[in-house]
């Protein structure tokens, strides 16, 4: 009767094999926490991205006034963007377009010096600047829902305006915006989000975006019996 049984040849073989393959399980490991990391790091992109967006849509400065918003005085603007009467340079001589509040309107016309919820603001956030300090958390689990629970933390600040020459022709050079914190108002708002992750306050990615006092026009329409 015959014994079958492996070669020693057989035997490295098979030996070689299991080794390529173990070693190979470290690389699929890696590439495995490789993806989650770059999940992560997209959904908390995501997240940002979607809360900058939602400040942004937020008036510049509060105000009292319904309709048009109006350009706030500034106590540290460029002088270039300083008031001419009721208006700036570059700015229509229109009834319904850009311009500063009246000095003798009994609304407040200068932009908030204080950042962040006032006590007559009741918890409701009516501007930008109303978001300074304020914290939210993306909860994870659920269909739809973020895989990583993420904290969100806002800071809103004024920043320089005063580094372009606004004369200029025919084009302007912005040159890269100083985005260092500066006291106390000025015509341009920077808008900062922190996140970081949920379990171990980790921060992942911060972005920034910012927005000007500029006012708004208000859209003229015809009523047709």
């Amino acid at each position: 009767m015959v014994k079958k049984g492996f070669t020693f040849i057989e035997l490295i073989v098979a030996i070689v094999v299991i080794g390529i393959a173990l070693m190979s399980v470290p690389l699929l490991l890696s590439q495995s926490s490789r993806s989650d990391e770059f999940s992560i790091n997209q959904e908390a992109i995501l997240a940002a991205t979607t809360k900058i967006g939602d400040i942004l849509t937020y008036p510049w400065n509060d105000t009292n006034s319904s309709g048009i918003l109006h350009v706030f005085d500034v106590t540290h603007g460029d002088s270039q963007l300083i008031r001419h009467n009721n208006r700036r340079i570059g700015h229509f001589k229109e009834k319904y377009r850009r311009k500063f509040y009246n000095n003798s309107d009994s609304i407040e016309h200068n932009a908030s010096i204080t950042l962040g919820l006032e006590s007559h603001d009741h918890g409701v956030f009516n501007d930008i600047d109303d978001f300074n300090d304020a914290n939210f958390s993306v909860a994870n689990g659920g269909l739809g829902d973020y895989i990583q629970e993420l904290n969100l933390s806002v800071r809103v600040f004024y920043i320089r305006n005063n580094d372009v020459n606004y004369s200029q022709s025919p084009t302007l050079n912005f040159g890269e915006l100083n985005t260092t914190s500066h006291t106390p108002s000025t015509n341009i708002k920077m808008v900062e989000v922190n996140v970081s992750d949920g379990h171990t306050n980790k921060t992942i990615t911060t972005l920034k975006a910012f927005s000007c006092n500029i006012g708004s026009y208000q859209l003229l329409y015809r009523t047709f019996p």
